[in-house]
């Protein structure tokens, strides 16, 4: 008898690590198609082909839709339902009287959005998405004031220790500086009055805007590059993942 289970539990883990081996299968060949229905952009509009690269987009986003619905429910609403159902806690155990408007406005807030195909009332719905655009665009501008803007003017601005010793890490805070200037200058568009024909830049100011363009252009290049190397490394891993596989 020992050795009859053992030989079930024996079958049973080898069917485990059977079914496991032909998930990871499954989930590699699926992810290799998905990658290759990416690529099939770089083909252009083709009658077959163009479908490919859509179909993949539309499942990224029905699956991106259902991954934030799901994290939705939860991380923030599932908790509230818990506790309003708990004996144990109320309303104001959650907290100070803040959460409780917080949540209530909240709540508000997606009831007036359902109101959207109600034409009477679509000075609502559009009254919400204006708080919504303000209040992220105000958030964007301080996350890109203080983790961005700021944290580059700091470090074109701070001097290495070793500036002085060594040349290479002068000509880097050098290129730094320049580049930041110019690119941010590349977006002011003060002129002066010339007359009755109007006004223009100075010959400075034109130079200043055509550097910072140089720059501007150079990182876009780059950043465009980094995505095509990403792009091709992602490509690589799923050729070798599935030669891997194959091999096995």
């Amino acid at each position: 008898m020992p050795l009859a289970r053992c030989a079930g539990a024996g079958a049973k883990q080898i069917s485990s690590d059977a079914a496991g081996m032909m998930a990871e299968h499954t989930i590699a060949l699926v992810s290799f198609i998905l990658t290759l229905m990416v690529f099939s952009y770089v083909l252009g509009d083709l009658p077959l082909i163009g479908v490919l690269y859509r179909v993949a987009v539309y499942i990224f986003v029905g699956m991106a839709a259902a991954f934030t619905l799901v994290v939705s429910y939860e991380g923030l609403i599932l908790p509230y339902l818990q506790d309003i159902q708990n004996t144990e806690t109320s309303w104001t155990a959650l907290g100070n009287s803040a959460d409780i408007y917080i949540f209530f406005t909240a709540l508000l807030f997606g009831l007036l959005l359902l109101l959207k195909p109600v034409r009477s009332l679509a000075w609502l719905t559009n009254s919400v998405y204006a708080v919504v655009i303000v209040v992220g665009a105000a958030v964007a501008v301080v996350g890109a004031l203080s983790g961005t803007l700021f944290p580059l003017l700091h470090h074109t601005v701070s001097i290495p220790a070793n500036l002085v010793a060594d040349f290479g890490a002068l000509l880097d805070a050098l290129i730094i500086f320049v580049g930041v200037m110019t690119a941010l200058f590349y977006f002011h568009y003060q002129v002066r009055a010339t007359g009755a024909a109007g006004g223009g830049q100075s010959r400075l100011a034109r130079g200043f805007r055509h550097a910072g363009k140089v720059f501007i252009v150079t990182a876009l290049g780059a950043i465009y590059a980094s995505t095509l190397l990403t792009s091709l490394t992602i490509l690589s891993e799923r050729i070798s993942f599935l030669f891997q596989f194959g091999v096995a």
